[in-house]
């Protein structure tokens, strides 16, 4: 038998799966893949070829993505890494974007049950797709986009007595779009969907439960503490919370906490590699399938301390051990606790300047130019296409000036600094600020971060969540006493660490002194001008 020294993170997230291929002897990066939802012709009868890779929405704040999708998108990313690499893998972990879900009915658990069975993955044999896909007890999976959920956010809360008691029990206080006021609203817009639905799974878990065939593969405590009904310190369901979000639903309850997968530590074994991906795409029969974990907590197994990463959505995360009102307390994916702010309005944001102003979505040239050419902090522009709640403020298309690069400058400024204004409260005293995503290859964004924080920034590059699912798994398979070394050893390689990119004096006056760009911006803030 081949020595099984491959380890596969995979991460699906809202615009594409990805995966990374990590050797576990010395972190080498053995493959990579990745399958765009947009752009991959084997995708195309999705058709989620707009701005925004979500459905039509039926409502305001409504963000759904076809649940198929994700298992396609899966054997697409499979298929590319082909037999030679993934016969030699291990272990294989999930990440998936946060608050993410896909519903099961009782065909739906028997289908991912028969993933286990010998000769399913034979040639010819149907794809998963078309295996699962008549499972779906409800046709849509709602995503972490959706914000039509102020009154089923709101039942959570005052159900614990109000924000304070909301987030020292879930550990945040109750936003629009954890999974848990998303599961409601669903489930009393379509009520016969729910009724049908014997498995409530997050994207992470649901994945796991795919690639294990084990049709109630666990949340973690990560996805968990994303759902606002998870106690956070006791990592477990919370009645109160179950009792809030089910009240006037079938089955009550009872009926929810059975629709719910049980919590776990996000390195628990899901189960072993299914048959039908051993047969399929060549998997050894003892790969093992963890449970997985969300694309922030995968994100920060790479870094200790503050981590901003520059994805569709962008998110501030640092350490933290217990909650704090300002901020999401979470877990990562190794179990161990964080705080992080998500700022809705992220990459898809900085792509409408340029399309806006005629350029292509991915013109990342003429964007670092405009960074070039634009003294940071010189143009007040705020664009929030989305309901924002890091920090709370509505939509708004405030300041724009008559050119792209002012125009892209001030957005990409303003994106920057409102995340800084509303993290600073559980973050004040970072030491140094490491940055992931597609912008971490660019220049002109470092520089603007690394004044804002007025913090050296860490390049880490477009690593990013499948690459610390991959590190955890790795991790997983070695002796606990020695794990937290190896971790360090193997999230420093991965990563490509380079050089930190130091704060220039002259931009940090011009965002933090007297009557400067951080100080124009929050008096915005404050005088409501963006609006809540």
């Amino acid at each position: 038998m081949t020595d099984l020294d491959l380890i596969l993170g995979i991460d699906s997230s809202t615009q594409s799966t990805s995966g990374i291929v990590i050797d576990r002897r010395d972190f080498s990066i053995a493959a990579r893949a990745r399958v765009g939802y947009r752009d991959d012709p084997r995708l195309a009868s999705y058709g989620l070829t707009g701005p925004s890779p979500v459905l039509p929405p039926r409502e305001p704040g409504e963000a759904d993505q076809p649940p198929g999708l994700f298992l396609d998108a899966l054997e697409c990313l499979l298929a590319d890494l082909g037999p030679a690499v993934l016969g030699r893998v291990a272990a294989v972990n999930v990440s998936a974007q946060q608050h993410g879900q896909a519903w099961l009915g009782a065909g739906g658990e028997t289908a991912v049950s028969d993933l286990r069975g010998r000769g399913c993955g034979a040639e010819g044999e149907r794809g998963l797709a078309a295996r699962i896909g008549p499972g779906f007890s409800y046709d849509r999976a709602p995503i972490w986009m959706t914000s039509s959920t102020a009154e089923e956010a709101e039942e959570l809360r005052s159900a614990l007595g109000g924000r304070d008691a909301m987030t020292a029990r879930s550990g945040s206080d109750s936003p629009l779009r954890f999974s848990g006021a998303v599961l409601r609203r669903t489930a009393r817009r379509f009520p016969e969907a729910y009724a049908r639905t014997t498995v409530c799974h997050l994207l992470s878990s649901f994945l796991s439960a795919i690639l294990s065939g084990r049709p109630r593969a666990p949340v973690d405590w990560g996805n968990g503490a994303g759902t606002s009904l998870m106690d956070w310190s006791g990592r477990r369901w919370d009645p109160d919370l179950l009792e809030a979000a089910s009240r006037g639903l079938p089955d009550g309850a009872a009926g929810l906490a059975g629709r719910l997968p049980l919590l776990s530590h996000p390195l628990a074994a899901a189960g072993g590699i299914a048959a039908y991906f051993s047969e399929r795409f060549g998997f050894d029969p003892a790969c093992v399938v963890l449970a997985g974990s969300g694309d922030n907590p995968q994100s920060k197994v790479l870094a200790p301390g503050a981590l901003l990463s520059l994805g569709t959505s962008f998110v501030f995360m640092t350490d933290g051990t217990k909650p704090h009102p300002a901020a999401n307390a979470m877990y990562d994916g190794l179990g161990t606790p964080f705080l992080f702010g998500c700022r809705t309005n992220g990459a898809l944001c900085w792509e409408s300047v340029r399309t806006f102003h005629g350029l292509g979505a991915n013109d990342f040239r003429a964007s670092e130019r405009a960074l070039a050419v634009t003294a940071p902090g010189s143009v007040l522009r705020v664009l929030q296409g989305e309901r924002e709640s890091f920090p709370e403020s509505r939509e708004t298309d405030y300041g724009r000036p008559a050119g792209f690069e002012a125009d892209y400058a001030g957005v990409v400024d303003s994106s920057l600094g409102l995340i800084y204004l509303a993290s600073r409260p559980f973050a004040a005293d970072v030491a140094a600020v490491a940055v992931t995503g597609g912008a971490a290859a660019s220049e002109g964004t470092l520089r603007r971060i690394a004044a804002i924080w007025n913090r050296p920034v860490a390049i880490i590059g477009e690593a990013g969540a499948a690459a610390g699912a991959a590190v955890a798994a790795a991790a997983a398979l070695e002796p606990e006493s020695g794990r937290d070394g190896y971790v360090a050893r193997a999230a420093g390689a991965v990563s490509r660490r380079g050089g930190a990119v130091d704060p220039v004096p002259a931009d940090v006056r011009a965002y933090h002194g007297e009557s400067g760009y951080l100080s124009r911006l929050e008096d915005l803030l404050e005088r409501g001008a963006l609006g809540i």
